[in-house]
């Protein structure tokens, strides 16, 4: 009985050893390592952007003193000459302005017609009636020849008759002279009036005309976004005087708008280097130009915002679309000479970070400095050789060298 126990027993401690051994393979199976990365790192951070022309001829509506509203406007996007008819706009005010004006200077027209004709009319009456008394002179005066024929009474009254008609007819050339001054008057306000009219005409006709607008230059025509909807514009839409109806984009320059977030923003500044490519053969480059400081809500009472940034583009070899959307790589941190680890193979241990390199089946315990990281990555400077690998789990004690605590 006793040799019995004394077997059993050795037989326990074995499969107890056998059990550890095993134990201890499958921890150091477990274990999944990472191979340092020696390199000059460059960190990127890859965003959508679209390509806009920096420079546009902006088309909006005239100065109208009337609202107007879109009867026609070209498609988003079309191809346009220059002298296409780009928009039409309605406005029932200014119609009726021009009906009006029309009406008035065919009035003051007819007006100075018929004042003109009233006038040579009381002209021509008094003429008549000058020549009248002028005949009644001469026949007086041939009759002044019987004069010594007639008695001395008769011929004092042919004497007044003269003078009478003499008087007469002075006082006809008088009014006459009168006459002159008053038409002449008379008919300069009627010119005034017509030249009023013109002009009131001419202003309506202008107006009138503004309301077809045609594209100052050649170019795909671009819709405006409208104000009160956010939405691009469309027959139907109400404009005023000065507001934007769409534009011609100059296609010589380009310039790259991107939305980020604030803490993309944050991630880039002025001056970094950004590449986008189409395909293998359209390539786009530049650097950072500017970066808004205000951001703008993604929506009504939203409390995440966008930052608009405006990239420079120093090269591009292909014929771009306005609005094109493109991907983005902006170079964010440059570092040479430098080891790459994952984060996953960085463990914090009080205020040191620790990682475990791999040697042979073992792994050592080594500090780090990490002197930049981001999401998934942390550069050091030094502390590395060269095909080195770091474990992405913390070992267990008993594959760890120089360790004698215990981590059960």
């Amino acid at each position: 009985m006793t040799q019995f126990l004394r077997k059993l027993l050795n037989i326990s401690k074995l499969l107890l050893f056998v059990l550890t051994i095993s134990s201890c393979q499958n921890k150091q199976k477990e274990i999944y390592t990472y191979a340092v990365k020696h390199c000059d790192f460059i960190d990127k951070m890859s965003v959508i952007g679209e390509l806009h022309p920096s420079k546009s001829i902006n088309i909006s509506c005239p100065r109208l003193r009337a609202d107007a509203t879109i009867s026609y406007l070209a498609d988003h996007g079309e191809r346009v000459e220059k002298g296409d008819t780009v928009c039409i706009l309605g406005s029932q005010g200014i119609v009726s302005k021009y009906d009006q004006a029309e009406a008035d200077l065919e009035n003051a027209k007819a007006e100075f017609r018929k004042t003109e004709a009233r006038l040579q009319l009381n002209t021509q009456l008094l003429i008549a009636q000058k020549e009248t008394i002028e005949a009644s002179v001469s026949i007086k005066q041939l009759d002044s020849i019987q004069q010594k024929f007639v008695s001395s009474s008769r011929k004092r009254i042919i004497e007044l008759e003269l003078k009478k008609s003499e008087l007469e007819k002075q006082k006809i050339v008088n009014r006459l002279n009168s006459l002159k001054k008053i038409n002449k008057s008379e008919l300069s306000q009627k010119q005034i009036r017509i030249k009023q009219s013109e002009n009131r005409l001419k202003s309506a006709k202008t107006q009138l005309a503004q309301l077809l607008i045609t594209a100052p230059s050649s170019g795909t025509f671009l819709r405006a976004k409208n104000r009160r909807n956010n939405k691009r514009m469309s027959t139907g839409d109400v404009l005023w005087g000065g507001a934007a109806i769409g534009k011609i984009p100059n296609s010589s320059f380009y310039q790259v708008k991107l939305a980020l977030t604030e803490q993309e923003c944050k991630r880039i500044e002025k001056g970094f280097y950004f590449e986008a490519r189409m395909d293998s053969s359209k390539l786009v480059c530049g650097k950072i130009k500017n970066k808004a400081s205000v951001g703008i809500p993604i929506h009504q009472k939203s409390e995440v915002k966008m930052f608009e940034v405006i990239a420079t583009i120093d090269s591009l070899n292909f014929e771009p679309k306005p609005g094109q959307s493109i991907l983005c790589k902006i170079t964010t941190k440059e570092i040479p000479d430098a080891y790459v680890l994952p984060l996953l193979s960085i463990f914090q241990e009080d205020s040191t970070q620790t990682v475990y390199v791999e040697i042979k089946d073992k792994f050592e315990k080594r500090d780090i400095k990490i002197i930049y990281k981001n999401a998934v990555q942390a550069i050091v400077q030094d502390g590395f050789t060269d095909k080195e690998k770091v474990a992405l789990t913390i070992p267990h004690n008993s594959l760890i060298v120089n360790n004698d605590s215990s981590n059960e």
